[in-house]
């Protein structure tokens, strides 16, 4: 990293940012990139690679747009097995990246860094990785040509096939029950607003793919009914099978595709991906572009098909029934999020207080096992509150660096970062350090329920030997019982624990106090576990001390 520092001497406009641990670089780039919408940027030691694997999975399964660089071993050594050098380095993250290279000749480091950036851009982004051999890196009087900003960038206008759009277009028109399924390309390509223009012109009812880094539908909106088990109580309100689905923006997995296979109901899938069309489920329109093109490009083609007497016809009672649906179950759900209380703090009650307190454009960076838990409760919508987090891949030790980097993207709103105790324990306490350091004002909230509680639930509810006995081996993480706020102390962060519900408000009130004055804070919310197994405390004692033959 020595030319790095070098640069920043002849460049004192550039502003290091430093983590330690390079997982927690590619957390803090990652966060930075879906934040602001632009390349997140990290370097790191050669032999830190493999601390980088986790987050970026994280980043490829979330085509987080990444260019990551790192040293390598001496052009005039590598391949010897020698000192933190292996055989081929790459290989490792091929898996994770869109494109790895190494560089060979030091004239060429700035086309290898415009590649990288170009197909980081290119829809369907991702993080790529150059490895640069230290000769090279502090080699002088290099001579090369320097690419200004557009050299880095593609456009990525894609439009989607007429001839499709019309035959889906049509799909919805006759659709006398219609869905539709959003995705996280709808944030990617910002179609949001042409997504929702799309909804309301045929009262479609939407649901939130559960895997998704931003809320693309706005989550209070009349039309959205929640995730896929929402149906049930929506078909009580309109009691009319679903007949067409389209879903915008999704990998079509683990949504809505096996719930209309099994039904034999038409879907029309739409992504940026050509990969993903189809490729889990058969289909019966598939379109190809960007999301916002094919979104404003279906609106034009139903408005060219009928009249607005008879978009307002075939739309009225079904609108009318998504409004009561939805005023009823937000009002159902804020009213459950007030009333909860108890010693150990319901999730819902906090989610509540979230919601009341928090700046109508605040940042919620969420690494939770269930995401409905903050869709549900906290409003979200493209000009209003943002919720930043994760698509599939959901390896834990993301949340906390992802929160660094959002508010590097975004200084001027708050950001607050919502983490099950469990992740946290995935090594994110090096992120603690630079929210320290660079003065992060970040509210982290730690869901402590003492458990991995996902873990639990597929223990226990699959019913085999561990969880018929209830012993669950591998879940509970009271003992030792972590108090947060005191891992923050260390880096100088205050926190308060909270016991119970009566405290959230009034320690939520104080972190954002801190905030305004410039410093992160930490809350330790001692909350309730649920379900399955609830109040299980077993694990399988083991005691290094008590099998010694010698007290050493």
């Amino acid at each position: 990293l020595g030319p790095l520092c070098d640069s920043i001497v002849t460049h004192p406009d550039l502003q290091l940012i430093q983590a330690t641990h390079e997982g927690q670089v590619l957390s803090i780039a990652d966060g930075y990139a879906k934040a602001s919408g632009k390349t997140g940027f990290g370097m790191f030691s050669r032999v830190g690679l493999p601390h980088t694997s986790s987050n970026m999975y994280n980043a490829l399964k979330d085509r987080t747009p990444l260019v990551m660089i790192s040293d390598h071993a001496d052009s005039a050594i590598e391949g010897r097995d020698g000192h933190e050098d292996l055989d081929d380095w790459t290989e490792a993250v091929k898996q994770y990246t869109k494109w790895q290279w190494v560089v060979h000749e030091p004239d060429r480091i700035p086309e290898w860094i415009r590649r990288a950036y170009t197909l980081a851009n290119i829809k369907p982004g991702g993080p790529t990785h150059i490895r640069v051999p230290r000769n090279h890196l502090y080699q002088p009087d290099v001579t090369s040509q320097i690419y200004s900003g557009p050299a880095f960038s593609v456009p990525m206008n894609l439009q989607p096939n007429p001839a499709e759009i019309e035959r889906a277009a049509g799909f919805l028109l006759n659709s006398s029950s219609p869905l539709m399924e959003v995705g996280f390309e709808i944030s990617q390509c910002g179609a949001n607003d042409a997504v929702v223009e799309l909804a309301e012109l045929l009262a479609i009812p939407v649901i939130q793919h559960h895997r998704s880094f931003h809320c693309d539908f706005p989550n209070f909106h009349p039309l959205h009914i929640g995730y896929l088990r929402n149906l049930s109580s929506w078909f009580q309100h309109y009691p009319q099978d679903i007949d067409c689905c389209i879903s915008l923006g999704t990998r079509a997995q683990q949504g809505v595709e096996g719930f209309m296979r099994r039904r034999n109901i038409p879907l029309i899938h739409a992504s940026v991906d050509p990969e993903k069309i189809g490729r889990n489920t058969p289909i019966t329109s598939g379109l190809v572009g960007d999301m916002r093109l094919i979104a404003e490009s279906l609106t034009e083609a139903i408005r060219g098909m009928a009249t607005p007497a008879q978009l307002k016809k075939l739309s009225e009672e079904r609108r009318e029934k998504l409004a009561k649906y939805s005023a009823q179950r937000h009002a159902g759900t804020r009213e459950s999020g007030r009333l909860s209380k108890g010693e150990q703090v319901p999730w819902q009650r906090l989610m509540y207080e979230l919601n009341e307190l928090l700046d109508p454009d605040a940042v919620v960076v969420e690494e939770l096992g269930d995401g409905a838990r903050t869709l549900t409760h906290i409003e979200f919508s493209n000009s209003g509150r943002l919720k930043v987090g994760r698509t599939t891949g959901m390896a834990l030790g993301w949340g906390v660096g992802a929160s660094v980097g959002v508010k590097l993207a975004l200084p001027d709103r708050q950001v607050v970062s919502i983490q099950g105790d469990g992740g946290f324990l995935f090594g994110q306490s090096d992120s603690l350090w630079t929210m320290s350091r660079y003065e992060v004002p970040v509210l982290t909230i730690v869901l402590n329920n003492r458990s991995y509680e996902a873990t639990r639930l597929r223990i226990m509810n699959r019913q085999g030997a561990a969880g018929t006995i209830n012993r669950d081996y591998v879940s509970y993480l009271g003992d030792p019982d972590v108090d947060f706020t005191k891992l923050a102390a260390v880096y100088n962060i205050p926190g308060a624990v909270v016991t119970n519900s009566e405290e959230v408000r009034p320690a939520i009130q104080r972190g954002l106090r801190t905030l305004a004055e410039g410093r992160p804070f930490m809350i330790d919310a001692r909350t309730m576990s649920w379900g399955t197994g609830a109040d299980l405390t077993y694990y399988q004692k083991f005691s290094v001390a008590d099998i010694r033959k010698r007290n050493v």
